[in-house]
């Protein structure tokens, strides 16, 4: 196994992005249970794709597994592997472009369209993007 003092980088991105992307989830629960007026509203938090109960979920899930993997790399419990570091930055390349440009066309030429429009799901989209991105790097630069 790799010595956990080398997987420090990785660790910390991932626990700055974790933490990022927690907060987002803390903050449309709080919305959701009382409005909070120094936040934006519970509507702006996601792009209506699924109700919120089931989005909820979803984003536990997300975080659980992401400490998982956290615990993993600061212990030295990750076996790099390059078959891995391609599928993990190839899939964050796809998944990060694609929500820049949603983010980009949405802040400009479909401004109209809803899905679009919707800035800050796009914006943790990209957070989510950026886990996986470091991942992959992860295993490129260990394997």
């Amino acid at each position: 196994m790799v010595d956990d003092i080398q997987n420090r980088p990785h660790v910390t991105v991932l626990s700055v992005l974790l933490t990022a992307f927690a907060l987002r989830v803390l903050a449309q629960m709080m919305q959701a249970i009382s409005d909070v007026p120094w936040l934006p509203p519970f509507e702006a938090w996601a792009a209506g794709g699924l109700p919120y109960a089931v989005l909820l979920i979803v984003q536990v899930i997300i975080v659980a597994a992401v400490v998982e993997v956290i615990r993993k790399l600061a212990r030295g419990d990750v076996q790099p592997q390059r078959k891995w570091a391609v599928w993990l930055l190839g899939l964050g390349a796809l998944y990060f472009i694609s929500m820049a440009f949603r983010l980009i066309a949405g802040l400009t030429v479909l401004a109209d369209s809803p899905w679009f429009a919707a800035s800050l799901p796009a914006v943790f989209h990209l957070v989510l993007a950026g886990i996986v991105l470091t991942l992959g790097h992860y295993h490129w630069a260990r394997a």
